[in-house]
């Protein structure tokens, strides 16, 4: 792994401990639910982040390899939505969250749990910025096992108060790679639609 990238990803987690930690603190002066809700998103986000890290430096050092089983896209997707929702409701702006299940296939061939490692950093990132609206789909297109998020907001090139680690996007990358056929990998894009928006694309071999 870059050394630069690591560095940056370990001062963005202390960054939230130190949110976390402050949180916790003001919970002990003034018990209130909302806040304790706060609270639990913030170690729950923290967490994920760390799996993702350490994730990510699996990949660098030793390589991950996709565990390939037969899925139900649909039944796997709707999963992915209603988890989400239920870990991060405390902290997210109301955005809607479709599927749209036009041409998606009844069975898919993928590994379960780092493909939703995947979709869930992407549709983190896809909150972070949508209006209003978000959209997830999954589809066969040469070949390939494609998944799509795509969300209203302004696209790419917008600067944040608090800039991105580029973990999202590394860890997707690692992932996609680690799905392998016929010598073909799998790889992650994120791009700006014409109309305004971003499409992020996950391709699985």
């Amino acid at each position: 792994m870059n050394p630069q990238l690591a560095a940056v990803i370990v001062h963005d987690l202390k960054n939230a401990l130190g949110a976390l930690e402050g949180q916790l603190s003001t919970l002990t002066a003034d018990l209130n639910h909302e806040k304790a809700l706060q609270a639990h998103t913030t170690c729950i986000t923290l967490r994920e982040k760390l799996i993702g890290f350490l994730t990510l430096y699996k990949a660098s050092e030793h390589g991950l390899h996709a565990r390939i089983e037969a899925i139900s896209p649909g039944d796997f997707l709707r999963a992915l939505v209603r988890n989400h929702s239920r870990v991060h409701k405390a902290s997210e702006p109301k955005v809607s969250i479709t599927i749209n299940d036009k041409n998606m296939p009844a069975i898919a061939f993928f590994d379960e749990h780092l493909t939703e490692m995947a979709l869930d950093a992407a549709l983190q990132n896809a909150l972070r910025f949508a209006k209003s609206e978000i959209s997830i789909a999954c589809m066969k297109s040469n070949g390939e096992i494609v998944f799509t998020i795509k969300d209203d907001g302004p696209g790419l090139g917008v600067t944040e108060k608090k800039p991105s680690t580029g973990l999202g996007m590394a860890l997707c990358a690692a992932i996609a790679h680690a799905h392998q056929n016929d010598g073909r990998n799998g790889s992650a894009q994120l791009q700006s639609l014409p109309a305004g928006g971003a499409l992020f694309t996950l391709r699985l071999p």
